[in-house]
């Protein structure tokens, strides 16, 4: 029901991620988004995705475990984002390189809970809306 707007915003996320990767890349400090643009856009971006927000047709079994629930799939996403950022604590030069930053832990959870917020919001308006179209079919 929703799905061009999940469509939409995805689509939004990911060419803000690319904006993002191009400044870093580049050296280019634009402030808070350089600093915190990609963590937000990322988790928000996966949820998205994983919960076949933007695409229900896609049926890869990945997807039937992230689709069970929001809870499931937000927190999920929190704690690897969040794993993702401890490991550049411990293992500063590893796989995921960079400093640990508190904030950025913090931007997972604006990104993942916007979205995780608005699946709920228009989860609960999808499930009315098929309950009065329920009860009008029943009634005739």
């Amino acid at each position: 029901m929703y799905t061009k707007y999940w469509k939409i915003t995805g689509w939004l996320l990911l060419a803000f991620w690319i904006i993002c990767a191009l400044l870093g890349v580049n050296h280019i400090n634009a402030g808070l988004i350089t600093s915190y643009g990609a963590d937000i856009s990322i988790p928000a971006w996966l949820y998205i995705s994983l919960r076949s927000l933007d695409n229900p047709k896609r049926q890869p079994h990945v997807y039937n475990i992230f689709r069970r629930s929001p809870g499931i799939t937000a927190t999920i996403l929190f704690f690897a984002s969040t794993l993702t950022e401890v490991s550049q604590y411990f293992w500063p030069k590893g796989i995921f390189t960079g400093r640990f930053d508190y904030f950025d832990i913090l931007a997972y959870a604006i990104g993942v809970g916007i979205c995780y917020y608005f699946d709920k919001l228009l989860l609960g308006r999808s499930k009315q809306l098929t309950n009065k179209i329920n009860q009008k079919v029943r009634a005739v």
